[in-house]
């Protein structure tokens, strides 16, 4: 097949088009399983076609590709930041398309004409997998993510998490197209390209199959429960959140609370930021707006409060100074950590903190913060909007009761399946997601956010629940059905009574092995290329 230069970049940005139109939450999902193909077609033309390329030119290409579907797909993050949604566009397209021009250099280096069918996978994988774990991560578009509104499919992911799934629809993808090679290679005959679409099929049959019988198997019917109240307190959080006092949001979040109160509630959950304004931990109780939420809790003593806050903490004498500690004015020598938190409220207890792990690279952390010293303090100078959070070194949990407990996850830890699952060998019996999804309006921003929760409920095997500043509030079962969910935009609550899950799945407790195995593959074929490269020099000389 000939393809002149127009053909390359239309069938180019044709891939990135299908990502795009496959995407929730409005996405027709069965474009994923073609979306490739174009793009792989530019692949094998550039592979046989050297002498019209220069070097880097499939990256070029498919940079095109994956521009197209960051646009598509997250042009709503320019809501927030514009500056901050450029350099997401920008960067996050160009680490996609260098790990597929690497793919492809290694795919023609070590297997010649011969398909290197896993070499994309593996190297796809590895990429996933890191881009969640260093700190420019923004693993909004992973592939697997796609199937968040099709949970039935994807029963599985108990097993492999949503990596399993971005290596599903490339192998698919890469099945498929190699069946179109030949179709078009052998004068358009059916017959060569029948095992491949014999194949395809398979693979794409056997997993649905697999999860339709997952997803009729039931929870146990004597699991113990909670009941729940989830909090929408409605505040719009670039001024509103800002102009009004802490006690006059706290007086707003209990008056929705004491409207949908009753004596079977046992649990109220608030969203990310319910109190802005920094508080110092280790006087939390000397803030009247957290001692209102203390006396109402008191006076409520079969009630327990999980609420999001933003608190500072003092770094004693001996502790490590790491990179985005905060210098005191005027007191070089004492430093403190400011934490996006948790905070876990319950009857004549001490008060309990979890400070979110996963943070949203510029906004809330400086990247490579320890490298960038000498700019950090400008940053925070700008408002702490970059360079400024700590983190929690481990999940925790918070016991309400009977030995029940709750996995608090904050806003945008919900998108990193592996961090979620270590929160169920922590003994959870339930995930709580609380977040703050204002910062988009009405986009698909909080609409595939709260989608995403779907797949963390498959991975775990447990209910999820949703605490949403002005929405989408909502509860989500184990099978990734949605139960109930909020309108945007408003003051409400919803109370539900939920099953707890403790026993973990085979994902939580192993994580993102599929990742980490293929990890080893990409290096041992870079080895691999390495020694073939030293033994042509050697037979050259």
């Amino acid at each position: 097949m000939y393809l002149k230069k127009q053909h390359i970049w239309l069938l180019s940005i044709l891939s990135g088009l299908l990502m795009g139109m496959a995407w929730p939450v409005n996405g027709v999902v069965g474009l994923i399983f073609i979306a490739w193909i174009p793009l792989l077609f530019v692949r094998d033309f550039v592979k046989n076609n050297p002498q019209q390329f220069s070097r880097g030119a499939i990256v070029l290409y498919s940079y095109a590709t994956f521009l197209v579907f960051n646009l598509y797909s997250t042009w709503w993050v320019a809501y927030s930041s514009i500056e901050g949604a450029l350099m997401a566009f920008l960067l996050n397209s160009l680490f996609m398309a260098l790990v597929f021009g690497m793919a492809h250099i290694i795919d023609k280096k070590l297997f010649k004409e011969r398909a290197g069918f896993a070499v994309l996978i593996f190297f796809w994988l590895s990429y996933e997998y890191l881009h969640m774990n260093w700190e420019l991560s923004w693993s909004w578009l992973n592939m697997g993510n796609v199937f968040s509104e099709n949970p039935r499919m994807v029963q599985w992911y108990n097993i492999t998490g949503a990596l399993g799934g971005s290596a599903w629809l490339i192998a698919i993808n890469l099945i498929l197209f190699a069946a179109l090679r030949k179709f078009f290679k052998f004068e358009k005959k059916i017959i060569v390209a029948a095992p491949n679409m014999v194949l395809a099929s398979l693979v794409f049959i056997i997993p649905l199959l697999y999860s339709n019988s997952i997803y009729n198997r039931e929870l146990d019917s004597d699991l113990p429960t909670a009941n729940l109240m989830l909090v929408q307190p409605n505040v719009e959080p670039y001024t509103e959140a800002y102009d009004l006092t802490s006690n006059q949001l706290v007086n707003n979040m209990l008056d929705v609370v004491r409207e949908h109160m009753d004596s079977d509630v046992e649990l109220v959950i608030t969203p990310e930021s319910t109190i802005e304004r920094s508080m110092w931990e280790h006087k939390m109780k000397r803030y009247s707006a957290i001692d209102s939420v203390i006396q109402f809790v008191n006076s409520n003593p079969q009630l327990d409060f999980l609420m999001g806050v933003s608190t500072r903490r003092v770094l004693s004498a001996n502790e490590e100074v790491k990179a985005y500690a905060r210098p005191f004015p005027n007191r070089d020598s004492m430093f403190y950590y400011k934490y996006n938190t948790a905070l876990f409220i319950k009857a004549h207890q001490p008060l309990e903190f979890y400070h979110k792990a996963k943070l949203v690279p510029g906004v809330e952390r400086l990247p490579f913060a320890a490298y960038l010293k000498p700019i950090q303090k400008f940053a925070i100078d700008l408002g702490g909007t970059t360079g400024s959070l700590g983190t929690s070194d481990e999940p925790m949990v918070f016991d309400f009761g009977e030995g029940r407990k709750v996995a608090p996850i904050i806003c945008y830890e919900s998108i990193y399946g592996e961090l979620v699952g270590k929160f169920s060998t922590y003994g959870s019996g339930f995930i709580a997601v609380i977040t703050n999804d204002a910062w988009w309006y009405e986009s698909p921003g909080h609409k595939q956010h709260f989608s995403y929760s779907r797949l963390r409920a498959i991975e775990n095997n447990q209910y999820v629940v949703r605490a949403a500043n002005t929405g989408t509030t909502g509860v989500i079962d184990n099978k990734g059905n949605v139960l109930s969910k909020t309108e945007f935009y408003t003051r409400t609550a919803v109370k539900c009574t939920i099953p707890l899950n403790n026993v973990s799945t085979y994902y939580a407790v192993n994580g993102n092995y599929l990742a980490r195995f293929s990890l080893f593959m990409v290096g041992l074929m870079f080895v691999i290329a390495f020694s073939k490269r030293l033994r042509e020099k050697g037979i050259n000389n």
